[in-house]
């Protein structure tokens, strides 16, 4: 470990004399370093508001259930509070009175309503019941539905669970693509270390006939297309952060409604130019690592 730390200076040397010997190379790489994580960022972006969306959906789906009308006392309505809780995937059942669903409609259809209030009040007690998993919120409701002290349940029916079910695809389509811009750039970093390897072959020779052994060998050209990568990831990350930035204020920080609401500015353009930054270096580091192994094992 001692000596890693004593030769490092030699190496960060070789590989800043590699970078500027071969800047044209250097250039390329990095130009294709960038574009690809200008892509990514946009796909981060576009992601990172879809699981916000899509939290924001699941979080607001609930089931409706109204409770028949002989439930008039409160142990009648604690008794049918504990035995929907008691359901696999109800995280909790919100009582609504009789005269708040009242409220709740009148808001919903009109004042003409408020005629019923009092004691015409023609609705029954109800629970909001929110779930852990909206995937399964069509069979609670059809457990809760079986419930003796229930009249109905309801939860917004398909389209509801077929939004949520467009925002995963979406989701999952978004990662395979990131994951596939990610193999394309260490493909354009490996080829860019290799023309570097085999510009300096008669200088690894040298140091191969000395002793130096191949982690020694390695770690310029690592250190180099970490480099390239950060250098890639730079311009990207400033236009992360002032184009999110031009963004949401255009948005008023929304898209169409509150359910819609963009993710804040801040943290998450910081978080997005992190994930580049750190992608960049591994990125590049890997497609020396790729290059370099290739080389030193072709050259045994």
């Amino acid at each position: 470990m001692m000596n890693f730390f004593k030769s490092f200076p030699f190496h960060l040397k070789s590989a800043g004399v590699s970078l500027i010997r071969h800047f044209v190379m250097t250039l390329s790489a990095s130009s294709a370093v960038m574009i690809t994580c200008i892509l990514l960022s946009a796909f981060l972006m576009i992601v990172g508001n879809v699981n916000g969306f899509a939290d924001n959906i699941e979080g607001d789906i609930r089931i409706h259930v109204v409770l028949n009308d002989t439930i008039q006392e409160e142990e009648q309505i604690a008794q049918s509070k504990n035995e929907i809780e008691q359901i696999s995937g109800v995280l909790e059942a919100e009582f609504s009175s009789k005269d708040n669903e009242l409220k709740l409609w009148i808001e919903e259809k009109g004042e003409i309503f408020s005629i019923y209030e009092g004691e015409d009040n023609p609705l029954n007690h109800a629970f909001f019941v929110s779930v852990n998993d909206s995937e399964r919120i069509e069979t609670i409701t059809n457990q809760i539905k079986e419930l003796e002290m229930v009249d109905d349940a309801m939860y917004g029916g398909d389209s509801i669970t077929d939004l949520i079910s467009l925002l995963n695809t979406v989701r999952f389509g978004i990662v395979i693509f990131m994951a596939l811009l990610g193999l394309l750039a260490v493909f354009l970093i490996s080829n860019t270390i290799k023309m570097a390897i085999y510009s300096r072959n008669n200088e690894i020779m040298i140091m191969r006939n000395v002793g130096a052994t191949n982690l020694f060998i390695k770690i310029p050209f690592m250190i180099e297309g970490m480099i390239i990568g950060m250098i890639g990831a730079i311009i990207p990350c400033i236009l992360t952060f002032f184009g999110y930035r031009y963004l949401f204020m255009a948005m008023n920080g929304q898209l169409f409604t509150n359910v819609f609401a963009l993710q804040p500015i801040w943290p998450f353009t910081f978080e997005i130019m992190c994930i580049l930054m750190i992608g960049g270096a591994l990125v590049g580091l890997l497609g020396a690592l790729i290059s370099t192994t290739k080389y030193l094992h072709w050259r045994r």
